[in-house]
């Protein structure tokens, strides 16, 4: 379910607008690295990755392969993958008690980041479901639907769904009917809904991320970044081409209104090495449909509690968008999974529950709110106390468009 370009990499410039389906001489800020761009997972989704000392070139391969294989494994689009098999068992039955789909083998990796997203389901209220599927096909906010009526897509979208049909679908949606079995050292997921349908989008790119900077290390990289479709990755600091030192890295999170303008950076931050960030939103991929009489924007990711996409909710005259609810969060730690998937959850809690959850946990965040609230959790805006998250607010790299917000600074310690 995540975003494209959520984070957008600004050492000095923005590389984003490098071509993605080959691989391509280093950008300005990488001339010292081994660098590699390229498309994976057969979806447009992007793999950067820059490394600088080690073994460089096998690193980079193997980080390549690595992503292949969890595409082979986890991709929706292969018919031959898993999960695709998986989601197609059932098709067309009806649910009665007792139900049960053939199981269906998994590798040892899917069966962990299954796993592992069904602990992120409880640690966040349930709002973080890879579950949620049937219903992103509803609201036709899955890739397909994003792709024809999303803004590059152009398609008129299709009236949205009745409550009633909503509140059906929610209920194939619901995390108990998958099961998961280890039998004599092979690795089973079974249903007991024929709709249930599952994705591990909103944790696939975060995991692979952390495989490739495990990969790093194990070639003796000491410097890296890898972006997986805006999910970051971030080993040691960052060699500056005209210092020829290393200093810390430098991010712009990109501004989530207006929406679709994805080049319009608003605040550069400022992190140290062997750290992740991740963002989500409801401003890059979405698309707008007329509700009762009003323009109504039904982004991609869906609370598979309520049944509506984030920042859509019911009205007098038919569905409308939310004047609070958060539109970025961006998640700072040490796992890019955990990033990931909490990235997600957060922006489907109301903004005080999505700080709490945030301090409770100890993670850094900045989240951004319809009604331009920005919260500050474990990041500050001055940049002259030396801690180790701040918003540069002087200098070349600064960008000021977070001043339209009101700040608030929360610590998580």
């Amino acid at each position: 379910m995540k975003r494209f370009l959520c984070v957008l990499f600004t050492v000095l410039c923005a590389f984003s607008t490098f071509g993605c389906s080959g691989f391509y001489d280093a950008p300005e800020p990488f001339r010292y690295y081994e660098y590699r761009s390229k498309s994976v997972f057969g979806n447009g989704i992007t793999f950067i990755a820059a490394v600088r000392g080690g073994d460089e070139k096998k690193a980079l391969d193997e980080m390549y392969e690595l992503a292949e294989d969890i595409n082979s494994d986890m991709s929706l689009t292969l018919s031959s993958s898993a999960l695709s098999m998986f989601n197609s068992l059932g098709e067309g039955q009806e649910y009665f008690d007792g139900y049960a789909s053939e199981r269906v083998e998994v590798s040892r990796r899917t069966y962990e980041l299954i796993e592992r997203s069904l602990s992120f389901y409880e640690d966040t209220y349930g709002l973080f479901n890879i579950a949620v599927y049937p219903l992103t096909k509803l609201w036709n906010v899955d890739a397909e639907g994003i792709g024809r009526y999303g803004q590059f897509g152009g398609e008129q979208p299709p009236e949205l769904p009745s409550e009633e049909t909503v509140e059906y679908t929610r209920k194939a949606c619901e995390i108990t009917h998958l099961k998961t079995m280890c039998d004599d050292g092979k690795y089973y997921i079974y249903k007991t809904h024929p709709g249930m349908m599952i994705d591990l989008g909103a944790v696939a790119k975060g995991y692979a991320a952390d495989e490739c900077i495990k990969i790093a290390k194990k070639y003796g990289v000491t410097s890296a970044l890898i972006n997986i479709s805006g999910n970051l990755c971030l080993m040691g600091k960052w060699y500056h081409p005209q210092y020829r030192r290393y200093v810390p890295w430098e991010l712009g999170v990109i501004a989530p209104r207006p929406r679709g303008v994805i080049s319009e950076t608003m605040c550069a931050l400022s992190v140290g090495g062997d750290r992740t960030l991740v963002t989500s939103g409801d401003y890059e991929r979405y698309y707008v449909t007329q509700s009762g009489g009003k323009t109504v924007y039904v982004p991609h990711i869906v609370n598979g509690v309520s049944g509506f996409p984030l920042g859509v909710v019911r009205g007098a005259d038919g569905f409308e968008n939310s004047a609070d609810h958060i539109v970025s969060a961006t998640i700072i730690c040490n796992d890019s999974a955990t990033a990931d998937a909490y990235a997600t959850a957060v922006c489907l809690m109301d903004c005080e529950t999505a700080v709490r959850f945030l301090v409770e946990r100890k993670l850094h965040g900045i989240l951004v709110t319809q009604d331009e609230r920005m919260c500050l959790v474990g990041v500050t805006e001055s940049d002259e106390n030396g801690d180790e998250y701040f918003i540069r607010k002087d200098g070349d790299n600064a960008v000021n468009g977070y001043k339209r917000y009101a700040i608030e600074e929360y610590s998580v310690e």
